[in-house]
């Protein structure tokens, strides 16, 4: 095991507030301690859940990063890279 010098780290970055509060709660609900970070409050307030131009970050416990990328290991919100795997209709 690798010596960290970061109590947590950072698993997956988004371009909304939203899907990262998604994807944390979904560790969560794993049993995985997660939070979001990011320059995401602003002017708009704490209640803001869209998009930032800086980016959103999930973070967990260093002993818990392996496991969090399992669970997020395919995780695309809605309008991700996945929808090109559906079939349209003819």
């Amino acid at each position: 095991m690798t010596d960290r010098t970061e109590p947590w780290v950072v698993v997956a970055e988004f371009g909304a507030v939203l899907e990262a509060d998604f994807a944390a709660a979904t560790l969560q609900e794993a049993g995985i301690p997660a939070r979001v970070t990011g320059a995401h409050v602003g002017i708009f307030g704490a209640g803001y859940q869209g998009y930032s131009m800086y980016g959103v970050k999930v973070m967990v416990p260093w002993h818990r990063e392996a496991d969090a990328r399992g669970v997020l290991e395919g995780f695309v919100p809605d309008g991700g890279e996945e929808d090109e795997d559906l079939e349209e209709p003819a």
